[in-house]
């Protein structure tokens, strides 16, 4: 495959209109489903264009395939739907490969995360195990909405009160919740608290590395050759230098993963 020059083109589905970067040539889009409210996975910069971990990754997969990558923005827990439902070619949103997904799309790995939690920098929470009985903030339909219910289960278990989940549709309106004391901590992946914490010295990381999974690329489990594709496009990007570059740019070296990694769950 050989790599073109060729821009994004985002569609913004929740406001209901379109941004068209110019494009150095004409090809059949590919639609790639992502969330862009999940900083520094994938939002709208200063001058409201898409930036971010997935689409710089997914971007230049794209175009290794020899497409333009159409991002549509949604709200995280309707992703795996809209890609069941044939609105997307593929999913791109910092997903966790869980067998709950595994059993309804096909996932290719990409890189690696773990949850961290996030509380005012006066608080007296000094990790996870301190969060029986608190209220916590976590985006709906995230794999770190799943370790927040394990924790709360565990809390239960000792005998201790269940830890008061709050979900929310996006993002910036969880942690906006910790920033307005309406809640006690927010967790979410390592990388994102650390780009709201780099933003607001007022919260503080108490706990992190909770949780390390891989992350997937979701493609539908009845086209086994886009999934084959996208493996090899993830491949190439790797053996240009291209993926090292965006994970450098992004500062998190520690979350790639090697052409070993990438068989099909």
């Amino acid at each position: 495959m050989k790599l073109k020059a060729l821009a994004s083109t985002v569609v913004s589905a929740a406001c209901g209109f379109m941004i068209f970067l110019p494009l150095a040539h004409a090809a059949q889009p590919l639609r790639v489903g992502t969330s862009l409210t999940q900083m520094p996975w994938g939002f709208y910069d200063a001058q409201q264009q898409p930036t971010g971990i997935d689409v710089a990754m997914c971007g230049a997969i794209a175009r290794h395939m020899g497409a333009e990558a159409q991002f549509t923005n949604l709200d995280y827990k309707g992703l795996v739907p809209a890609l069941q439902a044939g609105r997307f070619d593929m999913l791109c949103a910092a997903m966790y490969i869980t067998p709950e997904r595994q059993a309804v799309i096909s996932m290719v790995p990409y890189l690696t995360a773990s949850q961290a939690v996030l509380a005012q920098h006066d608080s007296t929470l000094a990790g996870l195990a301190d969060l029986c009985g608190q209220r916590v903030s976590v985006l709906q339909g995230s794999g770190s909405l799943k370790v927040l219910e394990q924790a709360s289960g565990a809390c239960s278990a000792a005998g201790k009160p269940a830890i008061a989940i709050q979900s929310f549709d996006t993002q910036p309106v969880a942690i906006r919740a910790l920033e307005n004391r309406s809640v006690d901590a927010f967790i979410a992946t390592d990388s994102l608290v650390s780009y709201y914490l780099q933003r607001n010295p007022r919260l503080k990381k108490i706990a992190t590395g909770i949780s390390p999974m891989t992350l997937g690329i979701g493609l539908p489990r009845s086209d086994p050759a886009r999934a084959q594709q996208v493996r090899q496009a993830l491949a190439e990007v790797q053996a240009s230098g291209e993926y090292r570059a965006i994970l450098k740019q992004w500062g998190i070296e520690a979350a790639g993963i090697d052409a070993g990694q990438q068989a099909a769950p």
